[in-house]
């Protein structure tokens, strides 16, 4: 292992939730090859924090709610923070006058570089690292994510002999899928498409209506894992999730070659940030969005979101009980 990546180890703290440390994979990888352009490490980059962070929240309520997230983690490190909601196009706008912008690793991949088609979780990051500008570098990703999930009749699912997403493909002619926005989103058609699965019919339906319409015959729901339809499924309920490959942990990489990816990308909460805008401190608070927010509470909270409370105040009830975690 070269120095750079053993000191980011020493000076790197533990995620509170084990999480993978993603973003160490990355380091390693940039001290190896310096051909990874814009693959940077953002706790060995020199900073010179600004006066005042702007954190981009795009124009959906959940941007929103990650900004607040972001912004409070670093109100924390004693910097002063503003929120600038409903960006038109945040990505394009960190070139201006924002500091960091919240998202999703499979998202923003999408935006940085169109065709790539890594799914995997650290996959995605590393690849995210990659294409990202020169003047913008990445943190730890969270293992809260608002990932692409189909769901069907159970029976039907042992009918078909299915037991993985990958096995849908040889059926997908004589399926409907009947999908949400958010799945859409979060590239489910797409990685379908990629993964040689095209339906006979794709048509659209609101997320409330999901568990229901994956009762119909012969239909495949495809939803979101912040999906508060997914409360509906239990043990009894006929309705059951279709598995994925699992992603990859970083003990598993020698036999990663071996493993099968996943076919929905990864969509892991990560910020986006310019270089040189945030110095350690700032860091660490950073990593306590990546540490302790979970896909079960970023569920929790965007419902919270959807029903009518202010984003900011749900934001900060998240950080005042985590921050001290």
């Amino acid at each position: 292992m070269t120095a750079v990546a053993n000191e980011a180890r020493r000076i790197r703290p533990v995620a509170a939730t084990g999480r993978r440390t993603a973003c160490a994979v990355v380091l390693t990888v940039c001290a190896a090859a310096a051909v990874l352009q814009g693959c940077a490490s953002p706790v060995l980059d020199e900073a010179t924090p600004s006066t005042t962070v702007i954190v981009g929240a795009g124009e959906r309520p959940d941007e929103e709610l990650l900004a607040h997230l972001y912004a409070g983690a670093l109100r924390g490190s004693g910097i002063d923070v503003q929120v600038r909601s409903g960006v038109a196009d945040p990505t394009a706008a960190l070139d201006a006058d924002l500091t960091l912008i919240p998202g999703y690793t499979g998202r923003l991949l999408a935006s940085y570089d169109p065709g790539a088609d890594a799914t995997d979780a650290e996959d995605v990051f590393e690849a995210l690292a990659r294409a990202l500008p020169d003047e913008l570098t990445i943190s730890d990703y969270a293992s809260a994510q608002d990932r692409a999930v189909l769901l069907a009749d159970r029976e039907r699912l042992t009918q078909w002999s299915v037991s993985r997403v990958a096995d849908l493909a040889d059926r997908c002619a004589d399926l409907t899928f009947a999908v949400t926005e958010d799945f859409d989103t979060a590239g489910g058609l797409t990685a379908l498409e990629r993964a040689d699965c095209r339906p006979r019919e794709v048509r659209r339906i609101e997320d409330a209506q999901s568990v229901a319409v994956a009762s119909e015959s012969d239909t495949v729901v495809g939803t979101t894992t912040t999906s508060s339809a997914l409360a509906e499924i239990d043990a009894d309920s006929p309705v059951s999730t279709v598995p994925d490959a699992p992603d990859r942990s970083p003990q598993d990489d020698t036999n990663a070659d071996d493993a099968p990816a996943p076919v929905l990308p990864a969509q892991n909460v990560v910020p986006v940030f310019r270089k040189g805008t945030l110095d350690e401190a700032q860091l660490d608070a950073l990593r306590t969005i990546a540490g302790e927010l979970t896909t079960s509470d970023l569920t929790e909270l965007r419902a919270r979101v959807e029903e009518g409370d202010d984003p900011e105040t749900v934001a900060r009830e998240w950080i005042d009980e985590h921050a001290g975690a």
